[in-house]
């Protein structure tokens, strides 16, 4: 796969970081938010924050969550950062933290610009660095530049290539989570997004997406399924959820029917499909940094990051299909 060229965008993004919970314990992690879990001896959501801080694609940070927690974990940081109180679940708090930003840009440049991206990423990446988001950033801008159409929303996902490197070896932890099957690529979503929210029709549909995005339980895909058959031009992304059902299923023994249906089931197809539900257009962006893909997902999950991170911080990217 050709390595894209650097492209920038022509300003800083703003950079919305979601640090909130509904106090749902599912969401929770040893009974606590996950913004406020260390790892490396770091708080996440700091962590988070340096890193976007540090990186010379970003301008303003806002974090969305608990304030008066997010100013004791963030007390002492420089830089253009800005505190916004959780308005409730997780997109009630993602358009407060939008609302937070276009007011900030309002007040810098007098007007609105319905067309700015911006960057959105989750708060639990202990793996995160300023040169993992400046490279996503600007494989963004190459996409959103070689396309006749602005995207609405690009979506990071790490290949498995850059995630071996975080499998268990020598006797070591790891993590192996489930891919999603395409034909050119076996990808696993990294909590990274650069968009323009505003430009989707469907909006209130990014709710239900996130609430189930956990494809690989049955529950979620019957739900997303339903959903999907609700809205216009639905049916297409319903059955594509199907089949890469069927793909992860299948994907346990790699017989002839995985790679049978694997092949038949490009990138393409699903972006538009995702690109008809929401009423925007949809990408997807490929990340050399498979560690922008392993948030803090369970309890399991944080022993593991806490035992290897000084073994994960290190590891170096690797390029999609090399």
């Amino acid at each position: 796969m050709e390595i894209p060229p650097k492209a920038t965008y022509p300003e800083p993004l703003g950079a919305i970081v979601m640090a909130g919970t509904d106090s749902n314990p599912r969401r929770m992690i040893e009974g606590r938010n996950k913004a406020f879990l260390e790892v490396g001896g770091m708080v996440l959501v700091r962590r988070v924050v340096e890193a976007l801080l540090e990186a010379s694609s970003i301008g303003d940070v806002f974090v969305v969550g608990p304030a008066d927690r997010l100013e004791q974990a963030l007390g002492g940081l420089e830089g253009s950062f800005h505190i916004v109180e959780q308005a409730g679940k997780m997109l009630a708090n993602a358009w407060a933290a939008i609302h937070a930003l276009e007011g900030r840009y309002r007040e810098l440049h007098g007007n609105d610009n319905p067309e700015r991206p911006m960057l959105i990423v989750s708060c639990d990446l202990p793996i995160i660095s300023a040169e993992a988001v400046d490279d996503f950033v600007a494989r963004c801008a190459y996409e959103d530049n070689r396309s006749e159409t602005r995207y609405a929303m690009l979506t990071g996902v790490a290949e498995e290539a850059s995630l071996k490197n975080f499998y268990p070896e020598d006797g070591k932890d790891g993590i192996v989570r489930p891919y999603v099957n395409f034909a050119e690529c076996r990808v696993r979503l990294a909590n990274i997004y650069v968009g323009r929210p505003r430009t989707l029709s469907n909006q209130q549909f990014l709710g239900t997406g996130f609430d189930h995005r956990k494809a690989e339980k049955l529950k979620n895909v019957i739900i997303l399924v339903m959903e999907f058959l609700g809205q216009s031009g639905g049916w297409r992304a319903a059955w594509i959820t199907l089949k890469l059902q069927l793909i992860l299923a299948a994907s346990k023994r790699q017989g002839w029917f995985y790679w049978w249906l694997r092949k038949r089931t490009p990138v393409a197809p699903a972006m538009r499909a995702c690109s008809d539900v929401l009423g925007g257009k949809v990408g997807m962006v490929i990340t050399p940094y498979g560690g922008l893909s392993l948030d803090v997902d369970n309890d399991e999950d944080y022993r593991v990051l806490n035992r290897r991170y000084e073994d994960w911080v290190r590891v170096e990217p690797v390029e999609p299909g090399l």
